[in-house]
């Protein structure tokens, strides 16, 4: 389980969070970054094929170039994902939501590394997403679990906000509720300041569009 957790500063004096694990390993949060990719893909290709299925429903052996460009690439407003990195610098964990122009609900998805699994690093990772998502003023996170899933559903029925579970043959559709969401002080600090630093990135990436079409 999560151990604890705190908070570091960048050069430019951004809070950044980091995870404290049992046995003193640290992972550092963060939004994910399009020269994540090489990491993103040497992780997919360390899960295992369960792992694979309950995150995607199916097979999928290896991520295709379109898949990475779209898994690392935050919009300003609708799609978002957090990394947890290892000192390594191996990616660790993936937390993401992805919704669509004008919508307050998005669906999320969490990868853990086989390695890590069970140590809370879901947990961690999935409170901090809330957190990105309430500071954008998202109203709810939606999430389609296979039923056999049961960390997974066992992890959103106990996220800290009011859940709706809808009942699919294979799947349960999970609601997480976010209205009522109430952030401390310094964890309003640290999601702001993620939600700051993606946006500063969708709008960089925009603007080289722009110059090279020009």
């Amino acid at each position: 389980m999560e151990q604890g957790s705190r908070r570091k500063a960048t050069a430019m004096g951004a809070p950044i969070d980091q995870i404290l694990l049992s046995g003193g390993e640290r992972l550092d949060v963060r939004p994910i970054r399009t020269t994540d990719a090489p990491s993103l893909v040497a992780m997919h290709a360390r899960l295992s094929a369960d792992s694979i299925y309950r995150r995607y429903f199916g097979a999928r052996p290896h991520l295709s170039p379109t898949d990475v460009r779209h898994f690392t690439t935050i919009d300003e407003e609708w799609r978002f994902a957090l990394v947890g990195v290892r000192e390594s610098g191996e990616l660790a964990a993936v937390a993401r939501y992805e919704g669509s122009p004008g919508s307050a609900v998005a669906e999320l998805a969490l990868v853990v590394d086989d390695a890590l699994q069970g140590r809370g690093v879901g947990r961690a990772m999935l409170s901090r997403l809330i957190e990105v998502a309430a500071v954008r003023g998202l109203a709810a996170l939606v999430a389609d679990v296979l039923t056999r899933n049961a960390p997974m559903l066992r992890l959103l029925r106990t996220a800290g906000v009011p859940t709706t579970p809808v009942r699919e043959p294979d799947s349960v559709r999970i609601t997480l509720h976010l209205d009522g969401v109430r952030l401390p002080g310094p964890r309003r600090a640290v999601a702001s300041a993620q939600v700051d630093e993606a946006r500063a990135a969708a709008r960089q990436r925009a603007g080289g569009a722009g110059l090279v079409r020009e």
